[in-house]
Formats: structure tokens, C-alpha cells, sequence
């Protein structure tokens, strides 16, 4: 009777241990967020105190995007309709600038006047931006990767 090496484990346990893996992964960076808002909102501690925290959660969840649309190679951008693209980049920099203002208005208590909304409009359309082309060359990428594998 063999035994089994412990690294050695078929199809079936390794799809467990990914499920596994993925459903921690999302839960920690779950209870990342959740820490960083109470710390923000609740204690009302300064950003210089959880920075470093939420910089390495937000590089972490854009670095773990971009690998699986590298890796899979499943979506190619050309393939996209333009209007989709545009309607998700819209409503992404829709959703970070209302949670901008709604930051700065309602929770900080700060007159949001004509000319910071326009400032703050800026840089989520920039980073905003940084990250779509970012994203969008990885998907191209790794659709090219998988056609050459195919082929």
C-alpha cells in the first residue's frame, strides 16, 4: 500500500483547496475593507495610521485582476463593443466620484464648492483611467497568449 505524498493530491482535492483558497482570499480582503472604513469613519483616526493598509489592499485586489485576465486570456477588449467599455468606464468613475463627494460633504463635513468637485472629478477620471488601460492591455495580452497556445 502506497501513501499518499501530501503534495501529491489528485484533481478533485485540488479544486477543494482552490475554492478554499479564493473563499478566504475574498473574506480577508472583505474584512480589510471593513477595518479600514471603521477606522476611518468610526475612529475617526487619520489616514497616516491605515494607509499603508489600504494602498497594499488596493494594489493586491488590482495585481490579482489583472493576473486572471492575463492567465485565462478569456476576454479580449477588441471584442468588446465600445459602448460597453465606455458605459463601464463611465459608471466606474460615476461610483468613485460620488463616493468622493459623499466622503468629503456628508462624512467630513467640508463645503464641497464647484471647484473641488471638478479637482476630485479629475483624479478619479486619471486613476480611473490608469487602471482601465491598465487592465484593458493585460485582457489584450492574455488573449494573444491563449491564441498562440491554441494554436
Amino acid at each position: 500500500m502506497m501513501r499518499k505524498n501530501l503534495f501529491n493530491i489528485d484533481e478533485r482535492e485540488k479544486i477543494t483547496f482552490y475554492k478554499i483558497c479564493t473563499t478566504m482570499y475574498i473574506l480577508t480582503i472583505y474584512a480589510l475593507m471593513g477595518i479600514l472604513v471603521y477606522r476611518e469613519f468610526v475612529l475617526q483616526q487619520p489616514h497616516q495610521l491605515w494607509d499603508d493598509f489600504a494602498i497594499l489592499m488596493t494594489s493586491n485586489v488590482i495585481v490579482l485582476l489583472g493576473a486572471v485576465l492575463y492567465l485565462t486570456g478569456a476576454i479580449n477588449p477588441a471584442k468588446i463593443k465600445l459602448r460597453y467599455i465606455v458605459a463601464g468606464f463611465v459608471g466606474f468613475v460615476l461610483l468613485g466620484f460620488g463616493f468622493t463627494v459623499f466622503k468629503y460633504a456628508v462624512i467630513e463635513g467640508l463645503d464641497v464648492n464647484l471647484a473641488f468637485a471638478f479637482d476630485k472629478m479629475k483624479t478619479v477620471i486619471t486613476i480611473s483611467g490608469i487602471i482601465a488601460l491598465g487592465l484593458g492591455l493585460l485582457a489584450y495580452l492574455g488573449n494573444i497568449r491563449l491564441e498562440k497556445q491554441i494554436e
